[in-house]
């Protein structure tokens, strides 16, 4: 990972500032594309204004009887997530059997059931993991050891004293083999912990999840990973620009799901993205026929794009140029 992230420093940040020394848009410029149904530019997802998603955040019926709410959000089921529209369909279902009751009250009638079955799949997991302490060196089998007993007491506890963390005991599992120097074996193991899952791909985590928060955080986390942000390019960790030099607009799942990883491993968890960033682009470009969007602004992100994904993002800009 850290030759990976090397190797984005390397690109030519610079190069960029002194061919486009000129910001192409302006933040709020930006902002004005998402209310013309962008797609992220990783997941291919339309994205919500973020200004729509502030103004019900202060709504307080999203408090109130799950049947209220769910007339507040229907507008937005068809942006939702896979996970998020199996919840909300879920809470439209349950709301004819329990009109009086919120959100969170319909997710603890749920959260037993779910909590097993999650419990079920992080298991299998754990034990894949658990496997390669045969063939780890002593101390990292010893220090692998310590970390699955903490976390089977976390996840077999009914009422632990703090949930597990997917992302905490990821974090923990690289510590422990940074050091191995068998690289294949070291992906190998992160990538078997990659598949515990998260509320944003899992119904059953969303639930046990969310079922300790309040009615109206549920109902905005049904909406959330939808709202379109500004996407660090080279991350802000990097030295990366806080401009339109280096923003493309992505949806708050794909933004958060990256943290401050090199383009190169975004790619490689969304195989699609090469994809999903040329269906950007292609709106981009009719947005800017229309004189929405600016034609330096897609040149830039086309030549930024191509650098940091090391070629694997290949945009085709040429319809920029027939009139």
């Amino acid at each position: 990972m850290a030759r990976m992230e090397k190797k984005v420093k390397k690109t030519k940040i610079t190069s960029f500032k002194s061919e486009l020394p000129q910001i192409p848009l302006t933040r709020k410029e930006l902002k004005n594309l998402l209310n013309y149904r962008i797609p992220c530019l990783c997941c291919g997802k339309e994205m919500l204004h973020p200004d729509i998603y502030m103004r019900l955040i202060d709504k307080k019926e999203l408090n109130g009887k799950a049947s209220d709410v769910i007339k507040l959000l229907e507008p937005f089921e068809n942006i939702m997530h896979p996970v998020e529209r199996q919840v909300f369909n879920m809470f439209k279902s349950m709301a004819v059997k329990y009109p009086d009751k919120d959100f969170r009250e319909l997710l603890l009638l749920k959260k037993d059931v779910h909590e097993l079955a999650l419990v079920k799949i992080q298991s299998s997991i754990f034990n894949k993991v658990s496997f390669y302490r045969r063939i780890l060196p002593k101390k990292m089998a010893r220090q692998l050891r310590k970390l699955m007993i903490k976390t089977n007491d976390i996840i077999f506890d009914p009422e632990p004293h703090k949930p597990f963390s997917r992302r905490i005991f990821i974090h923990k599992l690289k510590n422990i083999i940074k050091n191995l120097e068998n690289k294949k074996l070291k992906d190998e193991i992160i990538e078997i912990a990659r598949r515990l899952p998260r509320s944003s791909d899992e119904v059953s985590a969303f639930v046990v999840k969310n079922a300790r928060k309040s009615s109206d955080v549920i109902a905005l986390n049904l909406i959330h990973p939808s709202v379109g942000t500004f996407e660090h390019l080279t991350p802000k960790c990097m030295l990366g620009l806080s401009n339109s030099l280096n923003f493309a607009l992505e949806c708050s799942h794909c933004n958060n799901s990256r943290h401050h990883y090199p383009i190169t491993t975004q790619v490689e968890e969304n195989p699609y993205m090469p994809h999903n960033a040329q269906l950007q682009a292609d709106k981009l470009i009719s947005l800017c026929k229309k004189g929405v969007c600016n034609k330096e602004y897609i040149e830039n992100l086309r030549e930024v794009l191509y650098w940091l994904s090391e070629r694997t993002i290949d945009l085709d800009i040429s319809k920029l140029y027939i009139t």
